[in-house]
């Protein structure tokens, strides 16, 4: 049967649009290209709402929309997407599906090469190469332990970093040579934020006064000897080689612009300034990233003999290169900016006088390596990146305790105690926002503020992770707020049973919110305006207590002492969970056994032996001067028993000792021991 061309029209827009039945419906454009769309007609919100609909199912998506959305929605700093945006961008990472996909996590890769390293890096590449889910886990793990409150569903240090991202193809335009389509100012901005002081400027050669520079220079030369050999080499009129060099210096200074970038407070273990120099490039004249101030000398200024003329000065074999007296001009130039400028002025000033003419061959490469390896240094011990925003809200002391336990049916539980102090933010946060004064005059003043300031709250959270970084389980808790200021028990503490079947990642976080109307925020970042205080703790569990029924187990250690103004739940006594005792208190071990096997007469029969070890300043063990040790028996009815001992330690001294304990089951012979250390303080 032949087919008209109408036929053929027909079917062939059957197949390309779908056919209903009853009517032709078109193929609808894919939701990414739809968004981009109405970004092209500056429909923003519209663009985000699509994106945003694409992405509400479970299973696979677009992983370019995922990226997509986070870009936009920090450019246009849109704060109520931030919640959608952190998820989509999670979700892109492990759900992509498609090509699309797989290229869209490639350049995501890429982009976030400045912050992770190259290391870890090449180590994604391979993954991503081989299709290795290991990538999925380490990229999401990344941000999900970046995360300061893992508690709430927006990442704000992903946020600040992608608000970074943003401001860099804003502001850092002078050429595009960067995976963000950046100068090389954005590698650095990414990873540590805005500089805390910057320098800007032309290197010159102040060409009013060099000539007295360089005559200066040539008098100090000649003086260093008058070893006949040197006069050979260096011509006896002083006007000839003054010409010589500065005919040399024009020929190879380039007035290259530089930007130089200081970072003073990314560290306490680096009291130094972190130093990053950009600037014009002698190679090509773009705007690149220099490794020191020598990376603005041409090359062929430290070998000036391999390019000179016949009638030229041997400068190398006298060793004053153009590059030297470069690098003197350079430095005297920036003294004042920074004293690393300074120091290395004097030190190469120092080099050049007081040592023979001899020694100047190769000064000025050695001297060039030498300042390269003093700026790379300053940043060994700085972290590959850090958040600005972090810093801007009071960071409260937070603390997590552990210990393993079974349960009457054997199952591994932990008991974990989160311990926070929140009173400096607290009174950080009141005396900004309520201006009024307030004296620390004891525990009751801090009771009487807090009933006037109901609306403040403090919650402990814990986060439990699958192996893919997603949370699995939330636990969450409204501690007291405590604001006494001495004591050891003034904390906010939250118990939590947890069960331990693994060895799961966890973190911990403390929020202390303000949820007063009339209060001042803050500050303009990703944190909630409420937030006044946080803090996170990121971990891996402990491996959990065997629970096997013919195997002994015994649990964690437990110490405390008896106190009036303390007790720590579910005990009868407080849990010194810092492990530090007051002098004169006598120590109470909680200890619980597992699993004893019965006797002939039913009863079970173990033996336990303590002993307390002094522990010297360099946290060595003094076994040869063991303090207290007693062994006791132990005979009950029940295979799981549960004690609390008191140890009499009132005559120990102050100091650090270490308790072990041995478990001994006299009906199967197996044994366990547990040790820890603790502190006696006056």
């Amino acid at each position: 049967m032949v087919l008209s061309s109408n036929r053929i029209w027909l079917l062939l827009a059957l197949f390309c649009f779908g056919y209903t039945g009853t009517a032709l419906i078109a193929q609808p454009q894919r939701a990414f290209e739809r968004g981009l769309d109405e970004l092209y007609r500056g429909n923003t919100t519209n663009a985000l709402d699509i994106w945003y609909t694409a992405y509400d199912r479970s299973g696979g998506v677009d992983g370019r929309i995922g990226f997509e959305f986070i870009r936009v929605v920090t450019e246009h700093e849109l704060r109520s997407y931030y919640e959608a945006a952190t998820e989509m961008y999670l979700r892109a990472i492990s759900d992509g599906e498609g090509m699309d996909s797989r290229a869209a996590l490639r350049q995501e890769i890429d982009r976030m090469s400045p912050v992770i390293g190259e290391g870890i890096h090449r180590q994604w590449m391979e993954w991503w190469t081989t299709r290795d889910r290991e990538l999925i886990r380490d990229m999401r793990g990344y941000w999900v332990q970046k995360d300061p409150t893992p508690a709430k569903i927006t990442n704000e240090r992903l946020i600040e970093h992608w608000e970074r991202i943003a401001y860099s193809r804003k502001n850092f335009t002078r050429n595009t040579n960067t995976v963000y389509g950046t100068d090389d100012r954005a590698l650095i901005y990414i990873r540590y934020g805005e500089p805390d002081r910057k320098r800007t400027g032309i290197l010159t050669l102040q060409s009013f006064n060099i000539r007295s520079w360089l005559e200066n220079q040539a008098h100090n030369y000649t003086a260093l000897s008058e070893d006949l050999e040197f006069r050979d080499i260096l011509p006896r009129e002083d006007e000839d080689i003054i010409n010589r060099l500065q005919n040399a210096i024009y020929e190879f200074h380039r007035y290259p612009e530089y930007e130089i970038w200081f970072y003073t407070q990314l560290s306490d273990a680096q009291p130094e300034p972190l130093i990053f120099m950009f600037g014009t490039d002698v190679r090509n004249d773009q705007f690149l990233m220099q490794t020191s101030l020598e990376d603005f000398i041409p090359e062929r200024a430290y070998y000036p003999d391999r390019v000179r003329q016949s009638d030229s000065v041997e400068f190398t074999r006298a060793g004053i290169t153009p590059a030297l007296m470069l690098q003197l001009i350079y430095y005297e130039q920036l003294t004042m900016v920074d004293p690393f400028f300074e120091n290395r002025l004097n030190e190469l000033r120092t080099r050049v006088l007081d040592q023979g003419i001899e020694a100047f061959r190769g000064m000025d490469l050695a001297f060039r390596s030498e300042s390269q390896q003093l700026v790379s240094q300053r940043g060994i011990r700085i972290d590959r990146e850090t958040s600005t925003y972090e810093q801007s809200i009071t960071r409260i002391p937070l603390e997590i305790h552990h210990y393993r336990f079974l349960d009457d049916d054997l199952q591994p539980y932990l008991l974990t105690y989160v311990e926070s102090s929140p009173r400096e933010a607290f009174m950080i946060d009141y005396h900004r926002t309520r201006g009024r004064s307030f004296e620390n005059n004891g525990l009751q003043n801090g009771l009487d503020i807090l009933e006037e300031n109901p609306l403040y709250e403090l919650v402990h959270n814990i986060q439990t992770y699958d192996e893919y970084w997603r949370v699995a389980e939330i636990l969450e808790d409204f501690s007291e707020i405590n604001l006494g200021s001495g004591g050891a028990y003034q904390l906010s503490e939250s118990v939590f049973k947890i069960p331990h079947t693994s060895r799961a990642n966890q973190s911990v976080s403390v929020l202390l919110m303000n949820y007063d109307p009339d209060a001042v925020t803050i500050n303009n970042t990703p944190f909630p305006p409420e937030l006044r205080g946080w803090n996170r703790l990121q971990y891996r569990l402990p491996k959990p207590l065997i629970s096997h029924s013919d195997s002994l187990e015994v649990a964690d250690l437990v110490l405390g002492y008896h106190s009036e103004e303390h007790i720590s739940e579910p005990f009868t006594f407080a849990v010194a969970n810092d492990q530090i005792v007051p002098f004169g208190e006598s120590l109470i071990l909680h200890f619980e056994v597992y699993n004893l096997q019965r006797m002939d007469n039913q009863f079970t029969q173990f033996e336990l032996t303590y002993r307390i070890l002094p522990v010297d300043d360099d946290g060595n063990i003094l076994t040869d001067q063991t303090e207290f040790i007693l062994t006791l028996n132990f005979t009950n009815e029940e295979r799981h028993v549960i004690e609390d001992l008191e140890i009499q330690t009132a005559d120990l001294d102050s100091g650090l000792y270490e308790l072990v304990v041995q478990f001994s089951d006299m009906e199967s012979h197996q044994s366990r021991q547990r040790t820890i250390r603790f502190e006696v303080v006056d």
